[in-house]
C-alpha cells in the first residue's frame, strides 16, 4: 500500500540536478518531436475543428496554441495542443503518450508563471515517469477492458508536472494524484467504428491533470489512495495489475530511458514493418497494381483484432491498422506522413492490396525486447518473391533517434508549415532549454506571429 504517496513523495524529491545528463538530452530530443508532431496536427481537418470550439470558448490569453496566432487560458491551451500534438500518429510514446497529456500541461504553466527551462525540463521527467509507471503496471487496461491508455493514466502524469512547477510538498501532490484519477477516462471504440476521439484523449488528459493540481492548489482534497485502493485506478481499469513495477527502482531507474519515438504517421506496432518496406522499396521499385501476394508473419501484439481493419472509414482507423498501414506503404512514400490522407484511404488500389494482405501471428513469447515487435513480410509480384526482416525501427529504444537525426526528422515534418528559419530558432531553443530563462520566450516560436 501508499504506492499513490510513495509516487508523490518522488515528484516532490526530485531536483532538476538528480536527473542524469543523458534524460535531459533525451528529453530535449522528445520536445523537438512532440513540437513537430503539433506542426503536422494543426494541418488535420479533425484537429482544426477541435481547436475551433476551443477558440470560440474564449479565455484569459495567457497560453498558446501551436500554430495559432490566439491564445487561450492554461486548461483551454493543454486541451488545444495535446489534441494537435496526438492528431496524426506521429508524437512520442515516451511515458504512453505522455508528450502529448504532461507536456502541454507543463508548458502552459510555464508560460503564464514564466518558469524557466530546467523547471520545464524537471517537470516533464517525473510526469513522464509517473505516466510510464502507471501505464506499465496495468494489465489488460486496452485489450481486456477497452480503455485507451494515455486517456486514462494521462491526468496523473500532467498533475504531477504541474504539482512540480507549484513546488507541491508530498500531501498536496497525492491530492493532486487524487483527484486526477477521477479524470481517468477514454475508450478504445474508436478502433472498431472509427471517429475523432482518440485526438481528443490526450489534450482532454492534459488539461484534466492540469485543472487537477490547480484545484489541490486551491487545497482542494483527493484520495491518496487513488491508485491502489479498492475502488482506485488499478482495480477499476486493470485485470490483476503487476504492482511490483509501480515502484520498482523508482529515483534510481528511469523506466522512460530509452525514449520511444516514432519514424512514421502510424501506430507504433507497425513502424518496423513500414521501415522494411521503405527500405526495400529504395533497391526494389513496385508496381503495386502487380503485386500478386503479401503475407506478413510477426508479434501477435501487432495484428490484433483493433490493428487488422480492412476497410477503414478515415485515416485513423487507417493508421491504426497493420494490413492497411503495409498496403498504404506499398504504394506511397511515407517518409512525407501527409502521404497518409483521405486520397490513400480512399485508393481502390490501397483498398484492395489491404484486402489482401495475409496475417499469420507467430507464436508469443519469441521477443520480450521493449519496443520492438519482430516480423517479417512476404511479397510476391511479376514472377518475384522477397522476403524482408525487420529491425528494431529508427526511435525505438533499441534504436534512437540522436540530436541531428530527430532534428532532421522535425524539418521534413514541419516543411510545409514552417519555413527553414523559424524551424531553426525552434530547435535552437529547445537546444539550451536548461539555459532558458523563460519558457514564454520558447512558447512564443511556436505561434505564427505576436501572441
Amino acid at each position: 500500500m501508499n504506492e499513490t504517496r510513495a509516487l508523490a513523495r518522488f515528484v516532490a524529491q526530485t531536483k532538476f540536478t538528480d536527473l542524469p545528463r543523458g534524460l535531459v538530452d533525451n528529453l530535449k530530443i522528445t520536445v523537438v518531436d512532440t513540437i513537430g508532431a503539433g506542426f503536422v496536427g494543426a494541418g488535420q481537418p479533425w484537429a482544426q475543428r477541435i481547436v475551433a470550439v476551443v477558440r470560440a470558448l474564449g479565455g484569459t490569453p495567457e497560453a498558446s496554441v501551436i500554430h495559432q496566432d490566439w491564445r487561450t487560458d492554461v486548461s483551454r491551451a493543454a486541451l488545444a495542443n495535446g489534441v494537435l500534438i496526438g492528431a496524426f500518429e506521429c508524437e512520442p510514446l515516451t511515458g504512453s503518450h505522455a508528450s502529448g497529456t504532461v507536456l502541454p500541461a507543463a508548458l502552459a504553466v510555464c508560460q503564464r508563471e514564466r518558469f524557466d527551462g530546467a523547471a520545464f525540463l524537471t517537470a516533464l521527467a517525473v510526469g513522464f515517469e509517473v505516466s510510464a509507471r502507471i501505464a506499465r503496471t496495468a494489465v489488460g487496461l486496452e485489450t481486456v477492458r477497452g480503455f485507451h491508455n494515455p486517456g486514462t493514466q494521462g491526468p496523473f502524469g500532467a498533475a504531477a508536472a504541474v504539482g512540480k512547477l507549484y513546488g507541491f510538498d508530498e500531501e498536496r501532490l497525492a491530492s493532486a494524484l487524487g483527484i486526477a484519477g477521477s479524470s481517468s477516462a477514454g475508450l478504445l471504440e474508436f478502433a472498431w467504428s472509427g471517429g475523432d476521439t482518440k485526438r481528443l484523449h490526450l489534450g482532454r488528459a492534459g488539461q484534466l491533470g492540469l485543472e487537477s493540481a490547480l484545484l489541490a492548489r486551491q487545497g482542494v482534497r483527493g484520495p491518496a489512495t487513488v491508485l491502489e485502493g479498492r475502488s482506485g485506478y488499478f482495480n477499476a481499469f486493470s485485470t490483476p495489475p503487476r504492482m511490483e513495477k509501480l515502484l520498482e527502482g523508482l529515483g534510481t531507474d528511469w523506466v522512460i530511458e530509452p525514449p520511444s519515438l516514432k519514424s512514421y504517421a502510424t501506430h507504433v506496432t507497425h513502424q518496423a514493418v513500414v521501415e522494411a518496406i521503405q527500405r526495400f522499396k529504395r533497391e526494389h521499385p513496385l508496381v503495386p497494381g502487380k503485386i500478386t501476394r503479401v503475407v506478413i508473419r510477426g508479434a501477435p501484439q501487432i495484428m490484433e483484432e483493433r490493428h487488422a481493419a480492412r476497410a477503414p472509414q478515415d485515416v485513423l482507423g487507417g493508421q491504426y491498422s497493420l494490413p492497411f498501414t503495409t498496403a498504404v506503404v506499398l504504394t506511397r512514400d511515407m517518409s512525407n506522413p501527409l502521404v497518409y490522407n483521405d486520397d490513400a484511404v480512399s485508393d481502390p488500389v490501397v483498398r484492395d492490396l489491404a484486402r489482401r494482405i495475409e496475417l499469420e501471428p507467430l507464436e508469443a513469447g519469441h521477443d520480450d525486447t521493449p519496443g520492438v515487435w519482430p516480423a517479417e513480410i512476404l511479397i510476391e509480384w511479376a514472377g518475384q518473391r522477397h522476403t524482408l526482416r525487420t529491425r528494431p525501427h529508427k526511435g525505438s529504444p533499441s534504436n534512437p533517434f540522436t540530436w541531428d537525426e530527430v532534428c532532421e526528422k522535425f524539418r521534413r515534418y514541419t516543411a510545409s508549415v514552417l519555413g527553414a528559419q523559424p524551424a531553426a530558432a525552434i530547435i535552437d531553443a529547445i537546444g539550451g532549454l536548461e539555459q532558458a530563462a523563460d519558457m514564454a520566450d520558447v512558447a512564443r516560436l511556436l505561434t505564427p506571429g505576436p501572441s
